[in-house]
Parts: structure tokens; C-alpha cells; sequence
């Protein structure tokens, strides 16, 4: 789950509100300070408002307004929070690491700490897990002077993160959840009542969304009833924060409770929160494609959403890139002279491996091809290959298994309804299984075993398989529109719960890969146009 930048800030700023007025203190008896500055920057920094767009800014005029090192660390720390709300991670670690470098001159402990916990996230967010965890290390070893309830908080708070961060649901709503326990023992640590419940609507907010995510749906239903009792509690209705979390939680639980109507009109509330981050809209838009409850059409749009708001985050990081590379000219040009030789070796070496992908990538397509139009040549003869047996096409084998006792009616009626089974499509049905699909038919397992085995030359798990797969391959042939669903989608149209599973399988039948299928039909398209 990702926590906005609004909700860093509120969480984490009251566990060390003591080291800022410490260290405010200390910056106050120095010398040559503007005092009109030091105003207008602790107005910044009291700021009460939560509107993402108004951080940002209240982030730059805190740095504006500046004087020393400690209050550019915090306006850094701050900015780098805010970049990191709005899913620029490889910025945001570029800022927080200023503020890091500036608060080490001020021997503020405390809030160091917050700004390499904040770190510790970023790091994690833009894929640089060696300096997480190096950082995480450093934080533990920095906090063995904080009082043993600053220091349990701070490991709660940063393990459930941490775990959010890696998808480890089950683990991030248990560290949450001994993180709200804990920090309730000590109900000093809240400014105010109105605080107070805001805090725990927020908490509990992401408690209950890590619950759904693990399947813990019980735990889920019981922490959304606390959150609507804290929302309940608190006087000022905006801006409440997490509120999107909120209504994401109600909406994922009203899909697991296959109440759909409910579902897409949290889903469309969460979606429409007035302020909310690009990176928030884009996990709402990723749960709502998920729980796979409005139109082709719809999904096609919010896929749409995603991927822009993927590419804008692409863009930064690339821009990033360069900006860094532009700094670093003159120390290459410096070091030119000693890596020339090398530089040339490495682009041979790349020349050689780009020449042997290409061959090996040739020759793989080539082999895929042919699996291809294999595939291709049994849709349009179907009569050729047909893995569909008549009574008179069963197995040399049978004669050797053990024999059924089943009269010759029973057996025609139930290869009838087997046949309407396989024209109805029921194969499709998710979960299915021998037992019920034996109900189906109106028979039972050991009837429908011989059956299946006997006519279509398969076991029972083989046969939903082949049929269902048999099935999606002649749809996505037959109608070119299906071509652009996302792989998910034309897995539940065939029965499986999981995208990975239906390629799995898809591959073990037909040979290739479902991706590989649509990339080949695709081209043919538009050779075709």
C-alpha cells in the first residue's frame, strides 16, 4: 500500500516533536538570524493543511525561507517526503539525501532518524534494496539511545512499511497492528483528542486494506467497523486522511462479498477524493482491475490511467538520469584516458552478445512460429488433429483397464450431455470440479471419469484444461477486440483465478505462451489491414 506524503508527515512528526523544539532552542541563540524568516518558516512548518499540492509548496517556501542547516534539512526532509507521496522515489532519495547530509552537522539524533526512516522507504520504492537495508541497519543502531518506546514504535512503523512496500501483506498488518496496540499504551503521545481519532482512522484504514490484501476477510470486516467508529469521532470531515484508503477498504470488501453496485460506487468515491496523489489514484485503479467488475471498455480506460501515470514516473526517473549524468561529464573526462582501452573491449563484448541474442532470439521465434501456425492450421481444420473422440476412435488401451459396469444407454446419455457440457462452455465455470461436474451431468465421478477418458482421451484436470484453453485460443482467433485485454482478463474468462496459472498452463497445452499467441494474431492483423 502506499502511504501519501500527507500521511508520513502527521504519523511520524509528533514522535519527535521534542527533538525539533530541542533543536530549535539550540538554532535560536546563534547569531545574524532574520527573525522575520525564522517566522514565516515555522508558519510553513505548522501548517495544518494536508492538500498534496499545497506540501509541495509549503515544502519549497520552508527551504526559501531556510537559515541554517537544521531548517534546510527539515524543508528537504519535508520535500523529499512529498516526492515520495507523489511516486518520484528516485527524487525523493536524491532530496533526502541533502537532508540527511545537513542534519548531521546540527547532532540532531532524533531527527535524523526520521529522515533516514523516510529513506529507508524511498530506497525501497525506487528498487535500491542494498542501501534500504544498509540505512535500516544504520537506524537501528542510531536509535539504541531513544527511549524503549520511541524505538518500539519506530521498528513497528518501519517493519509494517517495509512489508507493505514488498507486497508481504500478512506480515505488514501484523506489525501494524502491534504498532496501534503499542502506541496507544501512551495516550500523551497524541496532541489532541481530535488527533487522536484521526490517527487511528488512518491506522486502521491501512490496517484493514493490508487484512484484505493477505485474505484475512473476518480480521478486515472487524477493523473497517473500528475505522467507521473513529471516523464518527472526528468533528473537522476534511480533509481526513487515508479517507481514499477508507473507501477502497469498503469497496474490496463489498467485492468480496459480491455485492458489485456497492462495490464500483466506493471504487468511483475513492477514485474522485478531491487532492488525492496520481500514485494513490493508480493502486485504486489497480484494485478496481483486479476485482474485475466493470465493462471491456471501462478497463480498457483505467488501464489507460495506469499506464500514464507509469510513464510520467518513467519520465522523471529517465530525466533524473540525465541530470545526474551532466553532472558526472567532467570526472569522466578526467578518468577518458584509462578506460578507452576498456571501453573499447566492452563494446566488442556487447557487439558479440548482441549478435548471439539476435541469433538465439531468431531461431527461438522461429521454433515459436512454428508452434503458431500449428495452432493456426488445426482452428482452421479442425477435423485434422481433433482431440475429440468418437465411440469408435477409443483408446487400444481401454481394453486393458479395468472395466466399467455401465450399460450401453447410460453411456450414450451421458457423452450427450457431456457434448451440450462442452457447447454451454460450463468448463468455464471457476473452482470446478470432478464431483461437480459429475451433478452437472447428472452422474457420478466413476461414470464420468470412464467417460471423459474414453471419448476425449484425458484425464479429468487434463480435460477442463484443453477445453478451456482450447476454447480461449479460438476466441482471441475469432475475435480480434479480445487482443487488447490484459492477460488477467482473458484468464477469468476462461476459469482461472490467476493470470500465472492460465499461462502456465496455456503453455504446456499449445506450446507457447498466451503473450506470444496474441503478439503473433496481432501482426497478423494488421498485415491483414
Amino acid at each position: 500500500m502506499k502511504l501519501t506524503c500527507k500521511a508520513k508527515y502527521k504519523i511520524i512528526r509528533f514522535l519527535f516533536s521534542f527533538g525539533s523544539l530541542f533543536l530549535f532552542i539550540q538554532v535560536s541563540s546563534q547569531a545574524k538570524i532574520d527573525v522575520n524568516k525564522r517566522k514565516l518558516f515555522y508558519q510553513q512548518y505548522d501548517d495544518k493543511s494536508y492538500n498534496p499540492d499545497k506540501l509541495l509548496a509549503r515544502a519549497k517556501n520552508m527551504l526559501k525561507y531556510a537559515q541554517n542547516d537544521y531548517e534546510k534539512a527539515l524543508a528537504y526532509s519535508n520535500l523529499g517526503d512529498c516526492l515520495y507521496g507523489q511516486g518520484n522515489y528516485l527524487e525523493s532519495v536524491k532530496i533526502l539525501q541533502k537532508a540527511d547530509s545537513l542534519i548531521k552537522k546540527t547532532d540532531s539524533t532524533q531527527n535524523r532518524i526520521t529522515i533516514l526512516y523516510s529513506l529507508i522507504n524511498s530506497y525501497r520504492r525506487a528498487g535500491l534494496i542494498v542501501e534500504s537495508e544498509e540505512t535500516w541497519e544504520l537506524v537501528k543502531e542510531l536509535d539504541k539511545e531513544s527511549s524503549p518506546f520511541i524505538k518500539t514504535a519506530n521498528l513497528l512503523y518501519t517493519q509494517a512499511k517495509i512489508f507493505d512496500i514488498d507486497e508481504n501483506f500478512c506480515k505488514a498488518a501484523d506489525s501494524r497492528k502491534k504498532y496501534i496496540h503499542h502506541i496507544r499504551k501512551i495516550p500523551s503521545t497524541m496532541p489532541t483528542v481530535e488527533y487522536k481519532n484521526m490517527f487511528d482512522f488512518a491506522m486502521l484504514a491501512q490496517l484493514c486494506y493490508e487484512q484484505i490484501r493477505c485474505g484475512r476477510i473476518d480480521e478486515a470486516k472487524e477493523t473497517l467497523e473500528k475505522t467507521e467508529i473513529a471516523l464518527k469521532r472526528i468533528k473537522d470531515k476534511s480533509p481526513i486522511n487515508l479517507y481514499e484508503f477508507y473507501l477502497l477498504d469498503k469497496a474490496l470488501i463489498n467485492v468480496k462479498d459480491n455485492n458489485l453496485p456497492e462495490a464500483r460506487k466506493n471504487f468511483d468515491l475513492a477514485y474522485s477524493q478531491p487532492n488525492i496523489d496520481r500514485i494513490v489514484i493508480k493502486e485504486i485503479l489497480m484494485n478496481r482491475l483486479q476485482a474485475n467488475i466493470d465493462t471491456p471498455t471501462e478497463q480498457l480506460k483505467f488501464s489507460k490511467i495506469i499506464s500514464d501515470i507509469t510513464n510520467s514516473q518513467i519520465t522523471v526517473t529517465k530525466n533524473l538520469t540525465i541530470e545526474e549524468t551532466t553532472k558526472d561529464k567532467n570526472s569522466i573526462k578526467e578518468k577518458k584516458e584509462n578506460i578507452k582501452l576498456n571501453l573499447i573491449i566492452f563494446i566488442f563484448i556487447i557487439i558479440g552478445l548482441i549478435i548471439c541474442v539476435i541469433f538465439i532470439f531468431r531461431a527461438k521465434n522461429k521454433k515459436i512460429k512454428s508452434r503458431y501456425q500449428k495452432i493456426i492450421k488445426e482452428l482452421e481444420n479442425p477435423l485434422s488433429e481433433s482431440t475429440v473422440f468418437s465411440e469408435s476412435q477409443t483408446s487400444a488401451s481401454d481394453s486393458s483397464k479395468e472395466k466399467i459396469l455401465i450399460s450401453e444407454d447410460t453411456e450414450r446419455e451421458i457423452l450427450k450431455k457431456l457434448d451440450a457440457f462442452e457447447k454451454k462452455r460450463l468448463y468455464t465455470t471457476k473452482g470446478i470440479s470432478a464431483a461437480q461436474m459429475s451433478v452437472m451431468l447428472k452422474t457420478n465421478t466413476k461414470y464420468l471419469n470412464y467417460i471423459i477418458k474414453k471419448y476425449r482421451n484425458l484425464d479429468f484436470y487434463n480435460y477442463i484444461n484443453t477445453q478451456r484453453i482450447n476454447y480461449i485460443v479460438k476466441e482471441l482467433h475469432d475475435n480480434p477486440h479480445l487482443l487488447q485485454y490484459k492477460i488477467s482478463v482473458l484468464a477469468d474468462m476462461c476459469g482461472y483465478n490467476s493470470h500465472s496459472q492460465f499461462g502456465s498452463i496455456f503453455k504446456s497445452i499449445k506450446n507457447i505462451s498466451p503473450s506470444q499467441y496474441i503478439s503473433f494474431l496481432t501482426e497478423e492483423q494488421k498485415n491483414k489491414s
